[in-house]
């Protein structure tokens, strides 16, 4: 990652995909995410983001 951009002292990085979207899963037990949806990411003592899909 830092060869593409700087990365400061608390940074944080998120990766991983929501339970669910997984390629190895039988194609009718796949979910995808879609306009709508929500993603929320919390951190203790500090918040949580929401990003809803558009």
């Amino acid at each position: 990652m830092s060869k593409h951009m700087t990365l400061k002292p608390g940074d944080v990085i998120f990766t991983g995909t929501p339970e669910g979207v997984f390629l190895g899963y039988p194609e009718n037990e796949q979910v995808w995410l879609k306009s709508g949806d929500k993603v929320e990411v919390s951190i203790e003592k500090i918040g949580t983001l929401v990003n809803t899909l558009e």
